[in-house]
């Protein structure tokens, strides 16, 4: 009878020429690499889960109120900037002042530009 030992020995002598016969992997090795791919998988699908965001509509709505705020402080802009120009146009009018004229007539302009600026912003949403 042969030594359980020597027997042991001669098993993994023999299962390993089977192997590198078939050009298998070994069997302690298949489970560790399957056991990983599945770690891995799972960690995968776990993390890219998408869950839906059913509070869409709060986050719209705070951006639409600041959309909002932006376009009525432009436009509010715009009126200060023309009720400027338009007053300093008639202060250089009076004094027959051709430079203050231009610069003034410039803040009408910009000052306009602004005013529609912000109601084409609006007519866009």
């Amino acid at each position: 009878m042969t030594h359980p030992f020597l027997l042991r020995k001669e098993e993994r002598y023999m299962k390993r020429l089977l192997n590198k016969m078939s050009g298998k992997i070994s069997e302690k090795i298949y489970p560790k690499w399957s056991k990983a791919k599945i770690a891995v998988l799972i960690i995968i699908g776990v993390l890219s889960y998408v869950q839906p965001v059913y509070a869409a509509d709060a986050v719209t709505a705070k951006i639409n109120n600041i959309y909002t705020l932006v376009v009525g402080i432009i436009g509010a802009l715009g009126a200060i900037i023309l009720a400027w120009g338009v007053f300093e146009f008639a202060t250089a009018y009076q004094h027959h002042d051709s430079s203050q004229q231009t610069m003034a007539l410039k803040k009408v302009v910009a000052g306009i530009l602004c005013c529609s600026a912000s109601a084409l912003i609006a007519l866009l949403k």
